[in-house]
């Protein structure tokens, strides 16, 4: 059994939110600073120099994201299995993060206002001990070992997840576990037999 999906197109729109809420005042800035130039300067070849040096680069960098936020969604996959969380992602560099289920210590829902106004949410997977990349332990800092972006129904995933989580052991491959008992009713055995000996 596997469950495929990708995220909610609203994940474009929130994006597109981000970018619009930082971009605009930098941009407006620029504008405002080129302005008091033209303005205020004794010299109006001036006035090139915030244009260039800050509403042109701002602009290029805006177009550029705007260009990659589509780019970024469409290179976006997940998967449920019987055994794992599998979350593929990434428009140059292609990651692949699959966690069992076995190794799940939480599963976390964050929703922030601008998710929540489009109607999405994101669901942290976490692993025990799991900080990510250049992350450390402790409270605020963990990053998830997997994250399921901007999906609709994340509460219902999330208790999907649980789920297939729960009634098993941590940390368990399959098999282990009886093995592991096996082997402890061995060493009974031969201490049982010791201690009569003695």
């Amino acid at each position: 059994m596997i469950e495929k999906f990708t995220p909610h197109p609203n994940m474009k729109k929130v994006y597109y939110t981000y970018l619009a809420i930082v971009a605009i005042p930098l941009i407006l800035g620029g504008v405002g600073v080129t302005l008091a130039v033209y303005v205020y300067s004794p010299s109006p070849a001036l006035v090139w120099v915030p244009i260039l040096s800050w509403v042109v680069p701002c602009l290029a960098i805006a177009c550029f994201i705007a260009y990659w936020i589509p780019k970024y969604y469409d290179s976006i996959s997940y998967a449920l299995t019987g055994d794992e969380v599998i979350v593929e992602r990434g428009v140059w560099w292609k990651l692949k993060h699959v966690v069992p289920y076995s190794r799940v210590m939480s599963v976390d829902v964050v929703q922030g206002p601008i998710s929540r106004r489009f109607g999405v949410g994101t669901i942290d997977v976490f692993t025990a001990g799991y900080t990510g990349m250049g992350g450390t332990a402790g409270p605020g800092t963990r990053r998830a070992e997997a994250s399921i972006l901007c999906v609709s129904n994340f509460m219902e995933l999330r208790e999907k997840i649980l789920s297939f989580v729960r009634h098993r052991p941590l940390f368990e491959a399959p098999g282990i576990g009886t093995e592991m008992l096996k082997e402890l009713r061995q060493i009974r055995a031969i201490l049982q037999k010791q201690t009569r000996r003695g």
